[in-house]
């Protein structure tokens, strides 16, 4: 059972061991066989990538002077925003996966799929950013198992590029498989190229029914999953180093000091070990809820209930600073449809909100965690993540797949 399901908080355990199988699994197999299906013609690949010319540009000026600064010490007081091209869904024998998450890792983004209902089946996208009038679609697998037809869902990606791992990029993926009915995680090494090759992969059983958020940092792998999951922190070896028991566990991000995780139905932010707190929302057993961090900063998606900031240095609990409502609900429209689904911050201060059929939404954070609306761009369909870096906004738009904008800073 992969979908998640609404249960009310029932319990809260550290472990410092690991009461999962924590031995590693060799996942083996060529590309065209096996659990996966690997596809590197370029072009084939970047038939699925569309240009846009002449669309409009939008741009936001931050006139408040206590705007975080980045870490080179410049300030972005004003970007501009258009988009740049369409990126299609993959497909397997017609059927179209929807993008569920992205994640930009210096020249690359990753994006994940998944299928929605009862059908287990799932992929990698592995876009080149490199040269920013055209990005190039390199890379993609299929997590499906052509002879029994069982795959596995993606619900997050994470990567590392090789400067910092002293070989190839590294891809982290979460999600359901299908074959062993639970959540997994699961990392893979790609060539030289930055792309999918062997298949060959090292995979850990999770708790619980579907993984939700990965993240990597300092050398271990943060992993939520949901029914009778938790946290699970994982060793570069896929050896589990210690487990964190908690209910509809939702997404996780960690800095240099802090680990935060939320958990869902009712939303909750955890310190582990040190303070948890409820914080409303969150309550549609199906969506997605997301935080990240900036500085002592931790930004919560929280669905009906918009997005929160708390300032999470406090050895008691989370202080909320500010927030922004969810989408106005027009008249006949479904108020589970105007939710907010993710959030993603730039380390200049500049935030982007997924707000469902609300469309995507552009905020500015300062240095005292005081959230200031920017704005509004409409994509023409419901966003369900989004993710951003300082010159990149890549939108998740489900079975429409993604739209990528470029940012320029003026």
């Amino acid at each position: 059972m992969k979908r998640l399901i609404a249960l009310w908080i029932t319990s809260l355990l550290l472990i410092t061991g690991c009461n999962k199988r924590d031995d590693q699994i060799p996942s083996s197999g060529n590309p065209l066989s096996k659990n996966m299906i690997i596809n590197n013609n370029l072009k084939t690949l970047n038939q699925r990538v569309t240009s846009i010319d002449n669309s409009p540009s939008y741009t936001y000026t931050d006139s408040n002077p206590g705007t975080t600064k980045s870490s080179s010490g410049s300030k972005g007081s004003s970007i501009t925003i258009q988009l740049i091209n369409l990126l299609s869904s993959p497909a397997y024998n017609n059927e179209v996966l929807q993008a569920s998450h992205v994640r930009i890792t210096d020249n690359y983004a990753y994006v994940a799929y998944n299928t929605q209902g009862s059908r287990y089946l799932g992929g990698i996208d592995v876009v080149d950013i490199s040269v920013p009038s055209t990005p190039k679609l390199i890379s993609s697998a299929l997590f499906i198992n052509q002879q029994t037809n069982k795959g596995k869902d993606v619900s997050s990606v994470e990567a590392v590029e090789s400067s910092s791992v002293h070989g190839n990029t590294l891809v982290w993926i979460t999600g359901a498989d299908e074959t062993i009915d639970s959540a997994f995680a699961e990392q893979y090494e790609l060539n030289g190229s930055h792309q999918f090759e062997s298949g060959q992969s090292i995979k850990y059983d999770l708790p619980g029914n579907v993984g939700t958020d990965i993240r990597f940092f300092d050398n271990k792998i943060f992993v939520t999953s949901g029914i009778d999951g938790g946290v699970t922190v994982l060793d570069r070896q896929m050896k589990c180093t210690s487990f964190l028991a908690m209910e509809n566990a939702r997404s996780v991000d960690v800095n240099k000091d802090y680990e935060i995780v939320l958990g869902a139905n009712p939303g909750h932010l955890y310190n582990p070990g040190i303070w948890d707190e409820e914080i409303g929302g969150a309550s549609d057993p199906e969506a997605k809820s997301i935080i990240r961090l900036h500085n002592q900063f931790a930004l919560v998606a929280l669905g009906e209930e918009g997005l929160k900031c708390y300032d999470i240095s406090s050895r008691t609990s989370p202080i909320l600073v500010s927030t922004l409502p969810a989408p106005r609900v027009p008249e006949g429209g479904s108020k589970w449809d105007y939710v907010t689904n993710g959030v993603s911050v730039s380390e200049d201060g500049w935030v982007y909100i997924a707000n469902g059929a609300g469309g995507l939404d552009i905020a500015k954070l300062d240095s005292n965690g005081q959230l200031t609306w920017m704005g509004n761009i409409d994509l023409g369909a419901s966003v369900n993540y989004v993710e951003s870096n300082k010159d990149w906004v890549f939108v998740a738009r489900g079975l429409l797949g993604l739209k990528i904008l470029k940012v320029t800073e003026n």
